[in-house]
């Protein structure tokens, strides 16, 4: 697959509804195929049985909802860990030594795993708020896989999942949250609170057992049994998201109305660093590029949009760069690529 890092970024587009605060809206979706063992007890010709099956997605059409088709242990290290770093696909996909695959559309948002810890998984991300829209194209994927497949599903249960934790609808929702105006003012215990009060789970930047990275933090749904789809997609869309929004845009006016000086300080000087810095870490990078972001968003930055910071927040990435600069690069030089990338886009 030929991967254009520039164009293909459904992070950095235009159309991002309360993109100052939501990153990225997720929806995804875990199915099994009946009549075949779950991936952790099948052999490798079952996989093989597996993808042989779900190639037809990718048969060519005539319009733009055609999937591209990868065989996984096809790819490279780099463009595995660079798929892993756009959020293609899972850890779990990329390290696993079955028979695996992606098909994935050429907007590089919407996947269909196979083969991963359920025979399928299909995901849709868009960026800003929208979490209706994902879940209206995880739903047409859904439709298409069962024009040539049977899922495994149970009356009672629902749809029959590898983890406990997914059966029922199998749908897991999320969006990726920045919160640094919370964080400063010490108030982010209320959005912890409000995702205990809705069954939510709240998390780092990396998902699961992750830290805090630039205020960064993933929330997503904990029950999928019991609910539709669109209940479960409400809860979050609906009733979650749209107060913590405004929490956050309440905190960071009155951080300029209060403490402005401070923000000034925290914005250009973690701009210095990154228009200065010759050799870059990943977290140094990220934690700058969030504290610039924070700015874009209360103008006190006007040479920088927020697009481009979360454009930067994914090509950071040690793939990414391996990508961009050369694949053979020790540790050193990914850094001295990352500062160069950095430095280079905001003169632009």
């Amino acid at each position: 697959m030929k991967i254009d890092i520039e164009k293909n970024c459904p992070f950095n587009s235009v159309h991002t509804p309360s993109g100052d605060v939501v990153l990225s809206s997720r929806s995804r979706l875990a199915r099994n195929l009946e009549g075949f063992p779950f991936v952790n007890r099948a052999t490798a010709s079952d996989c093989i049985e597996v993808t042989s099956l779900l190639h037809t997605l990718t048969k060519p059409t005539n319009d733009s909802t055609t999937l591209e088709w990868v065989n996984m242990e096809e790819l490279d290290s780099i463009t595995t860990e660079l798929f892993v770093e756009r959020h293609l696909v899972s850890s779990t996909l990329a390290h696993a030594s079955h028979p695996r695959a992606i098909a994935v559309g050429p907007e590089l948002s919407r996947s269909v795993m196979v083969n991963e810890e359920d025979h399928i998984r299909i995901q849709s991300i868009r960026p800003g708020l929208q979490l209706h829209e994902t879940l209206e194209d995880v739903k047409a994927l859904d439709s298409q896989i069962e024009e040539i497949i049977s899922y495994a599903f149970d009356d009672q249960l629902g749809f029959l999942t590898a983890c406990p934790t997914n059966v029922g609808t199998g749908a897991r929702f999320s969006a990726m949250l920045h919160l640094p105006g919370l964080r400063i003012i010490n108030d982010l215990q209320r959005v912890h609170n409000a995702c205990e009060d809705l069954s939510l789970a709240i998390r780092g930047y990396r998902g699961e057992g992750s830290g805090t990275v630039a205020d960064l933090f993933q929330v997503s749904n904990q029950v999928t049994l019991g609910s539709t789809q669109q209940d479960l997609c409400k809860v979050l869309a609906d009733d979650f998201l749209p107060p913590v929004i405004e929490w956050e845009r309440k905190a960071r006016d009155f951080i300029v109305d209060k403490q402005k000086s401070k923000l000034d300080d925290q914005t250009f000087r973690s701009l210095g660093v990154l228009q200065n810095a010759r050799l870059l870490t990943a977290e140094e990078a990220m934690q700058c590029l969030g504290n610039i972001r924070l700015g874009v968003c209360m103008q006190l930055v006007d040479s920088i949009s927020v697009q481009k910071i979360n454009q930067l927040m994914i090509e950071l990435h040690p793939a990414h760069i391996k990508h961009k600069y050369g694949i053979e690069l020790t540790d050193e030089e990914v850094q001295h690529c990352r500062a160069t990338l950095i430095r280079n886009s905001f003169q632009t």
